[in-house]
């Protein structure tokens, strides 16, 4: 399993925005090939930073995803609404159990 957090700061008084356009972009993603978990959270430190938390069955529809018009879509409206440099994180993960 392919484990991916993507977290990016909204310019402030926008986050709300940012969430309202990513809808669009976390419904049709949940519906592609290989989506275990694509989710959006909002901090409860700040009133700016956002963090998507992902699950792929592998990196080849992640890959996809990366290329999908939806997330490019969302990134462009989304673009006058967040600063720049966000940091994105790829695992590769192994369920196991405590």
């Amino acid at each position: 399993m392919i484990v991916v957090t993507s977290t990016f700061k909204s310019t402030l008084g926008s986050r709300g925005k940012v969430v309202e356009l990513s809808r669009p972009c976390v419904e049709a993603t949940r519906k592609e090939k290989g989506c275990v978990r694509y989710e959006l959270f909002a901090s409860t430190e700040d009133d700016v930073t956002l963090q998507f938390i992902e699950e792929w069955t592998d990196l080849d529809c992640l890959r996809a995803h990366i290329k999908s018009s939806h997330l490019a879509e969302f990134k462009e409206k989304r673009a006058s609404f967040v600063e720049k440099g966000g940091v994105l994180k790829l695992f590769e993960a192994q369920e196991t159990s405590i």
